[in-house]
């Protein structure tokens, strides 16, 4: 997925972003609040989309975040990112002015289909 997103922005002239391990661990948490409270959204179980960049103490001044899910073979990085780039609110996250990234991916059971992808992108800027 990282090598999806950073050819897309170095194909448009910008910056491809840095991915700290911390974001990582943001997004990977993020992923599995959705699959443990079977919630598809930003505030799964009632967190705000931030809650994991701050708890793994990650200093950011402006942050964003993508979100999908998907089985089988539609749960693959490239088809994942495709759809958010087919999306003018995610492609404005991955083509936007954010320098770092965090890609986490889980899978389990969302919404009754088992094998669901959850992946999460978790996008900041660290220097205000």
């Amino acid at each position: 997925m990282l090598c999806l997103v950073n050819r897309a922005r170095k194909s448009r002239g910008l910056t491809p972003f840095a991915a700290p391990r911390p974001l990582a661990r943001a997004a990977d948490g993020k992923s599995g609040d959705i699959l443990r409270c079977d919630a598809f959204s930003h505030e799964a179980c009632g967190r705000e989309f931030t809650y994991w960049i701050d708890r793994v103490g990650y200093r950011y001044c402006s942050a964003a975040e993508n979100i999908a899910y998907a089985s089988g073979s539609y749960a693959t990085p490239r088809t994942i990112f495709k759809l958010w780039m087919n999306s003018s609110g995610h492609r404005r996250n991955i083509l936007g002015p954010y320098q770092e990234i965090g890609i986490g991916m889980q899978v389990g059971r969302l919404d009754d289909t088992a094998g669901a992808h959850v992946w999460t992108q978790e996008f900041a800027i660290h220097d205000c």
